[in-house]
């Protein structure tokens, strides 16, 4: 793989990306995970957290939706049977809480439970209604596609990984919680990432510079696909959304 020469993409397909009920689920999946913690530990960890992440995330879709870096369709809610489009905005806010506050705030909670067997179990029920949600669907129209090795999206990694990497070594109490919760958000990514490239929801695309300095798509392998969805689950969730418990948590 020449990283430096070639562009990588991750290519979505179907109406996850524009499914504005699926998102609106998930929202009240995680929302509810905050008032139960709330409720019982009264603690708002995952609720800062989720709040956070939201508004960061809406505001870097905003970005990659301005930019051109994302290229997604309008977003549609199902109400009493009828699609409706979502206006633009209210879309990226919705995609952003999914994108943002759903996979922190799940992070966060599973993770400081990872031992206690009930959470397990309501861990793995989650995972199983992704399952589920991932494999009725049918509908394989590409709806978005991603260059993962820009120059933007790799600086920005660079900088939250050494941001990150200075947090830690000034919070050493933090590390043990903040390797639960990476490792809750990549099993959670890898299962998620796995179910979709499966069904064909997520595929990776590589151009290559031909000797008249245009890019075109050429051959992958497995290993290719690999180190592409490897690299989107361990970096660019794994460890970019630390960032989140770093700046809000701590």
């Amino acid at each position: 793989m020449k990283i430096i020469h070639n562009k990588y993409y991750i290519v979505r397909a179907g109406d996850f990306a524009t499914d504005g009920n699926t998102k609106l689920l998930y929202c009240i999946i995680s929302s509810l995970l905050c008032i139960e913690e709330y409720i019982t530990q009264h603690k708002t960890d995952c609720l800062i957290i989720m709040t956070g992440s939201t508004l960061v995330w809406s505001f870097i879709e905003l970005l990659l939706h301005k930019s051109k870096t994302r290229n997604i369709k309008a977003m549609n809610v199902n109400i009493t049977g009828k699609k409706q489009k979502m206006p633009t905005y209210l879309g990226i806010c919705l995609q952003g809480f999914q994108e943002g506050g759903f996979v922190t705030a799940t992070g966060l909670y599973f993770g400081d439970r990872m031992y206690i067997f009930k959470y397990f179990v309501m861990l793995h029920a989650l995972l199983l209604f992704i399952i589920i949600n991932i494999g009725i669907k049918t509908n394989h129209k590409i709806s978005s596609k991603r260059q993962v090795n820009s120059i933007g999206s790799v600086a920005l990694m660079g900088y939250a990984t050494l941001y990150n990497v200075k947090s830690i070594y000034y919070n050493p109490e933090h590390i043990q919680r903040q390797i639960y919760m990476f490792c809750t958000m990549v099993y959670i990514s890898s299962i998620w990432t796995f179910c979709a490239w499966y069904k064909r929801f997520r595929q990776v695309e590589i151009q290559q510079k031909n000797e008249n300095g245009i890019y075109q798509a050429t051959s992958i392998t497995n290993t290719d696909v690999l180190l592409v969805l490897g690299y989107d689950i361990i970096f660019e969730i794994g460890i970019a959304y630390l960032t989140f418990y770093n700046l809000f948590i701590l």
